[in-house]
């Protein structure tokens, strides 16, 4: 059956196509009439008749939203730093600038436009409140920040630049 460009088939998976063109070694480009990619094919690629009967076109190529999505209208309140926060400053043995990376790290998209120095100090300010201790880091003989050790809970905050 010869293929003239312009005219309208279908491959074999049923999805119509426009022959766009005839390349000099019989290779054919062929436009798809459901999304426009343009295809490739070999010139022995088998394409079947068209008849518009056969093929209903939809007035919308894509589907909307699935209905999943609406069923949630507001949306999700932002993951709070508080327990992120409360969890390195119990654990201890991190400096205010630890935490700030880890923090960084590990909530990027619940950071984004907060102070989180603030929301640390303010945590630790909860924290004293509730009963437990915090103290600074002391430097060493070697310059290095470490932690002095108490008895109990030792909360760290930052001392060492």
């Amino acid at each position: 059956m010869p293929v003239d460009i312009g005219s309208r088939r279908l491959t074999p998976t049923g999805l119509p196509v426009q022959v766009a063109e005839i390349q000099a070694g019989g290779a054919m480009l062929l436009q798809s009439l459901v999304s426009d990619n343009r295809i490739a094919v070999p010139p022995e690629y088998p394409l079947l008749t068209y008849r518009e009967s056969d093929f209903e076109t939809r007035a919308r190529a894509y589907s909307r939203r699935p209905k999943g999505a609406e069923i949630r209208s507001t949306p999700r309140p932002p993951k709070t730093l508080a327990p992120l926060i409360d969890a390195m400053l119990l654990a201890g043995n991190r400096t205010m600038r630890g935490i700030l990376r880890e923090l960084r790290r590990r909530a990027s998209a619940a950071c984004r436009g907060k102070d989180l120095k603030a929301n640390v100090r303010a945590r630790m300010y909860w924290l004293r409140k509730r009963g437990y201790r915090v103290e600074r880091l002391a430097k060493d003989e070697k310059g290095e920040c470490r932690p002095r050790r108490i008895r109990g809970l030792l909360l760290v905050e930052s001392g060492c630049a």
